[in-house]
């Protein structure tokens, strides 16, 4: 299920809200994620696979926000963000 499946959720514009209520969001959905992750993690779910999982629901909800152009530019803005070792850190077996 993601952002475009028939039987998913509809994408809508988040609404405009100030910049104290905006890291208040961010916090509490850091935090949520976390917790996904530990979880699946947890279950047995590979850290690939939970990645994978991942980067593909944020790339619909990037599609569906801002549209090809911007999310391609700043997918490849991230691509070579790990080439040049940004996000480099050690292998982690599951």
């Amino acid at each position: 299920m993601n952002a475009f499946s028939p039987h998913g959720f509809a994408a809508a514009p988040a609404p405009s809200s100030s910049p104290s209520a905006d890291e208040a969001m961010r916090t509490r959905l850091f935090d949520q994620f976390n917790a996904f992750w530990v979880n699946a993690s947890r279950e047995g779910v590979p850290y690939d696979m939970i990645g994978t999982m991942s980067v593909t629901a944020a790339v619909y909800g990037l599609l569906a926000k801002h549209g090809v152009g911007t999310t391609a530019e700043f997918l490849e803005g991230m691509a070579n963000d790990v080439r040049t070792g940004m996000f480099t850190v050690p292998p982690r077996p599951n």
